[in-house]
């Protein structure tokens, strides 16, 4: 029996130990009901849950905060899909990779130590286009056609706004963006960029897909 027992303590130590190892970040804000799908089981999410690979956040009428352990934050807002398909970390050398997929909705993307240590281990993608980073922050937005617009912001703190840089590529080409407030159209995996030149109005118009100005 007392055998047994070791051996009932020993597999839970080691269950717990892998739960830890496999998380990746955690929820960090969240403002209404969001769940985690993981293993095609939906998890109810709170502040603190932790995130794991292959995991698929959903939000419905809440937004939430993600953190990656190299300080990487994905804001997400109602009604958006993000899965993360990978992620790995060495802490003591800063370095690692990581994958993620914007489904549906809008995610806003800020770079961690993984972009700044390793660029080209970073890949945000959408149905159609993948996003290479340079170290910045940007948002997407997937509508239910899976159009994706892609959108460089500055990154900002207490002292200064610096802007970094993305590409934006799909079967049909490439656009390179450093600009700030730099947009891009991304209707099919098959059909070249659309570059929008944006005001006010298009920024806050209901659909910048059916309101997008080519330059």
């Amino acid at each position: 029996m007392l055998q047994l027992t070791r051996l009932a303590i020993a597999i839970l130590l080691l269950s717990t130990s892998l739960t830890n190892f496999a998380g990746v970040g955690k929820v960090t804000e969240q403002t209404g009901p969001t769940e985690i799908v993981r293993n095609k089981n939906s998890i109810p999410s709170k502040v603190g849950s932790g995130v794991e690979m292959n995991d698929t956040i959903v939000t419905a009428k809440a937004k939430a905060k993600l953190t990656f352990e190299d300080n990487t934050t994905v804001n997400i807002t109602e009604q958006s899909k993000l899965v993360v398909d990978d992620f790995v970390y060495d802490p003591k050398k800063g370095s690692g990779k990581l994958a993620m997929k914007v489904v549906m909705g809008t995610a806003r993307y800020a770079s961690g130590q993984i972009a700044k240590t390793n660029p080209q281990n970073v890949a945000v993608n959408t149905p159609t286009a993948t996003i290479a980073v340079r170290g910045t922050d940007f948002s997407m937005t997937v509508d239910e056609l899976g159009r994706s617009l892609i959108m460089l912001l500055p990154s900002c703190d207490k002292k200064a706004c610096v802007t970094g840089a993305i590409s934006v590529k799909n079967d049909a080409g490439e656009v390179f963006m450093d600009q700030p407030f730099q947009t891009t159209v991304v209707n099919a995996i098959n059909v070249p960029t659309t570059a929008l030149r944006l005001t006010q109005s298009l920024i806050n118009a209901p659909s910048l897909f059916e309101n997008s100005v080519i330059d």
